[in-house]
């Protein structure tokens, strides 16, 4: 089975912050794109339907009949790929998807800031889909989910999120009850998805299913 990558950075970032996993995927033999979105300031929407034609474009260019498409979502970039899969157009061409690090729900981070900071989603606007009560959710049952999650605390934000948290998740924001498989790592946030040893973990999901082989 042939297999093309797309890798969708995070919130307030840009292609240059995947770029090590890029690189890490391609020594193991991938095909990989490394797209770049305007997740700072600009209404996720905008982002959602670069997502979108990219996607379309690989489906009526034939791709998708010979390589199973694997999107790799760091921070937002996964509640991207939520709101992107939303569209039926777009059914049936993703077949993996695999989540680094990424909120799948409202964060304690998101909500004390706005405490703070009121206008915080007015500005930064990308953040609104981390509303309350909003989960992720994919409704096509076929397509495969792979959870990674970081437990390795530092930063100034790490000692509102209890004991397991990567410095500015905790673990419970990141869990995904219909995940086929989820691998805890004592890595920090802000590294997690430029290690080798991650890249080599999501080989193991994309080829065999699960993180760890035995």
């Amino acid at each position: 089975m042939n297999y093309r990558i797309v890798l969708i950075h995070g919130f307030h970032r840009s292609y240059k912050d995947m770029e090590s996993l890029e690189q890490n995927l391609k020594s193991l033999g991938y095909k990989v794109e490394n797209l770049n979105f305007p997740l700072t300031f600009p209404d996720i929407k905008f982002s959602k339907e670069m997502l979108k034609k990219f996607l379309l474009d690989l489906k009526y260019g034939g791709m998708i009949e010979k390589e199973e498409i694997v999107l790799i979502g760091y921070g937002l970039g996964g509640k991207l790929i939520e709101e992107t899969l939303k569209d039926e157009e777009v059914d049936g061409i993703v077949d993996k998807i695999i989540l680094i690090a990424a909120p799948l729900r409202d964060s304690v981070v998101h909500r004390r800031l706005k405490r703070v900071f009121p206008l915080l989603d007015t500005i930064f606007k990308p953040l609104k889909v981390l509303g309350k009560g909003k989960k992720f959710e994919v409704k096509n049952p076929k397509i495969e989910i792979g959870v990674i999650i970081g437990t390795e605390t530092e930063g100034i934000f790490s000692r509102w999120l209890g004991e397991f948290n990567d410095g500015l998740l905790n673990s419970k924001e990141c869990m995904l009850d219909s995940a086929k498989d989820t691998l805890l790592i004592p890595l920090v946030h802000e590294e997690i998805h430029r290690k080798m040893g991650i890249a080599k973990y999501i080989n193991n999901f994309i080829s065999k299913g699960r993180f760890r082989i035995d």
